[in-house]
């Protein structure tokens, strides 16, 4: 299980919190937000953000202990919820439409819905957003939320809830790909946590170092190794001393 800090520009990973037989990703995603809250404060966060095996009581309710708005993806494991939404979206026109880049985006957004028998929320915003893409393709989905519409507009909630596809395309994805995450020597369980958190230092560093350093310019794209090389070379530098 990964936790990674998303919708600031620029995706950073935290923390890892392996599982194993008889344990869930789902239960180790608990364990490992009350840890990063306990190590950084709830304040390293604005909102949780997860895909649809999130949208449970249990972990709506350890992100309200945690004093963390939620955002999470409505699908067929709500199934009340969900029908409901559709009785009442598919009869209305979208609420607004938002123009992003060369997208049309129209949203439905309400926050009156009935929670599901087990989740200790007074109401369940739900916002449905309806992306028509340029090329002709239309994506739809719907994301629940227990952020106020005082607090945040449908505009924001939209953003929040794309923001998710950070954590699949820079976290697991680029792990995978780049960082050789699903490729390791190991096979002791301690041994495999130390190298993946090794491998998320290595990221964070390349990724700060990218943005702070590397400041944009007329130079070519660089190879992994300049990059590898500039780094090692920047951080073996001394500075001039003081002789003012």
């Amino acid at each position: 299980m990964l936790l990674t800090v998303v919708g600031t520009g620029l995706t950073l990973p935290i923390d890892v919190e392996p599982y194993g037989p008889g344990d869930s990703e789902y239960a180790a995603a608990q364990r490992l937000l009350r840890r990063a809250v306990e190590h950084l404060g709830s304040r390293f966060a604005d909102y949780v953000v997860g895909d649809g095996a999130y949208a449970t009581a249990p972990f709506l309710h350890t992100t309200d202990d945690l004093d963390l708005p939620v955002v999470a993806r409505v699908k067929e494991n709500l199934p009340q919820l969900s029908a409901d939404v559709r009785a009442r979206f598919d009869s209305q026109p979208p609420q607004a439409v938002f123009q992003q880049g060369n997208d049309r985006v129209e949203v439905w957004d309400a926050d009156d819905f009935d929670p599901w028998e087990t989740l200790d929320w007074p109401t369940v915003r739900v916002l449905r957003y309806r992306q028509h893409k340029h090329d002709g393709t239309v994506v739809q989905a719907e994301w629940l939320t227990n952020f106020t519409l005082r607090k945040l507009g449908s505009l924001g909630f939209y953003h929040m809830a794309k923001s998710r596809w950070e954590i699949e395309n820079q976290g697991f994805n680029d792990g995978k790909t780049r960082y050789g995450m699903e490729h390791l020597c190991h096979h002791q369980p301690n041994s495999i946590l130390i190298v993946w958190l090794l491998i998320l230092l290595a990221l964070v560093i390349e990724r700060l170092y990218r943005q702070r350093f590397l400041h944009r310019g007329d130079h070519e794209i660089r190879s992994a190794m300049d990059l590898f090389t500039y780094l090692w070379l920047t951080l073996g530098s001394r500075s001039s001393p003081d002789t003012s």
